[in-house]
């Protein structure tokens, strides 16, 4: 699907190419990620035929994460139709299989744009295990989230010289602006989560550290925002551990996320499980202080080790959370993360630097990418 914070890196690449982009359709799991009609005006966007299966991945008996599986044949047609000089393709999945045979078929480069790391894919099934092996003998060129995920394709073998390490980046305009808190809640500190209300955000690990502040004394209210299936059962296991001081809000658009950063003192990421974590990037533009789980692609390109810490070892967490609440934490360093319109500059000047080769010529108009 569309993602909105890739928005302005599409708008810079349509600006620079004839670009067509192929999706496979919004997903019921994620309702506030909206697609503006007409944000990508400049680009050719197109939801390509076919399914979208869900699954859900269970750890322990408890369901992890609730997924998509995205089969979209009918992107192969479209590639027949605006035949692209270069293709970059999410992920090793269908559409980036199809994008490879396609590339294969008419020696056109191709692009994987990559996440996983060493922990998200630590528990691969064989089957996974042997199609990644596959990506690696037939990718061309790599683009990856950062450090973690490029660590990864090193593990599988990739030569360090195919890989653009990038980040995941998110629209720095955004979160320039001047906006009034969502809410205004007491008593303070607020600490902020967002994201979805999933096992795999480490929520549950959240609560369990509060409640332990709370039995010490410390005063904070607890602010999440996001939807999920595990809603009703983290709001019992809040009553049950006596929270008091807890909000929740459900999702909000985009452009609202600002004013929702603006209502805390202090962001929290628990995940047990991100290939990077875009939370990260839009806190530290909001002027928040976040703490990072270790588990998060972003953490360690990110921050300094007194925001990282461990959600699914309580005494650490508790520890770090309670030190953050008293004390404050440091600003982390904004020269840190890329805005997308480095991304998209990265990109740009990568595509270029293939199709505008001695080899191919310099042609009169953008070169067709998708």
């Amino acid at each position: 699907m569309i993602a909105p914070y890739r928005l302005p890196i599409y708008s810079l690449l349509a600006q620079e190419f004839e670009l067509l982009i192929l999706h496979g359709g919004s997903e019921a799991n994620r309702k506030s990620w909206s697609y503006p009609r007409g944000a990508l005006s400049s680009a050719e966007v197109v939801r390509a035929w076919g399914w979208q299966i869900p699954h859900k991945k269970k750890v322990n008996g408890r369901v992890f994460e609730e997924k998509f599986l995205h089969i979209t044949p009918g992107a192969f047609w479209h590639l027949l139709r605006f035949r692209p000089d270069a293709i970059v393709s999410n992920e090793m999945g269908f559409r980036s299989a199809i994008a490879l045979v396609y590339a294969t078929l008419f020696h056109k480069p191709i692009w994987i744009w990559w996440g996983g790391t060493l922990h998200t894919e630590r528990h691969i099934d064989p089957f996974r295990s042997m199609i990644r092996k596959i990506f690696r003998l037939l990718g061309n060129r790599w683009i990856t989230y950062g450090q973690s995920s490029t660590e990864y394709l090193l593990s599988l073998g990739v030569k360090r010289d195919r890989i653009l390490q990038s980040q995941n980046a998110v629209d720095e305009k955004q979160f320039r602006a001047n906006a009034e808190p969502a809410w205004v809640i007491q008593p303070r500190p607020v600490v902020l989560h967002v994201g979805r209300l999933v096992e795999l955000k480490g929520i549950r690990f959240l609560l369990d550290a509060a409640a332990i502040l709370r039995k010490r004394g410390y005063e904070f209210s607890l602010l999440l925002v996001g939807d999920g299936p595990d809603k009703q059962a983290l709001e019992r296991r809040a009553l049950a551990l006596g929270l008091d001081n807890l909000h929740f809000h459900p999702a909000q658009p985009q452009e609202k996320m600002l004013s929702v950063y603006r209502s805390a003192d202090l962001v929290v990421f628990p995940t047990l499980q991100d290939v990077w974590g875009v939370i990260a990037n839009e806190a530290i533009l909001a002027g928040v202080p976040i703490l990072c789980s270790k588990y998060a692609g972003c953490a360690t390109e990110l921050f300094a080790p007194e925001n990282i810490f461990s959600p699914d070892d309580l005494n650490d967490f508790s520890q770090k959370l309670g030190t953050a609440i008293s004390n404050g934490l440091p600003m982390p360093d904004p020269g840190r993360i890329k805005t997308a319109n480095q991304v998209g500059r990265e990109l740009v000047q990568e595509l270029n630097k293939f199709l505008l080769a001695p080899s191919t010529g310099n042609r009169e108009r953008p070169q067709p990418v998708a």
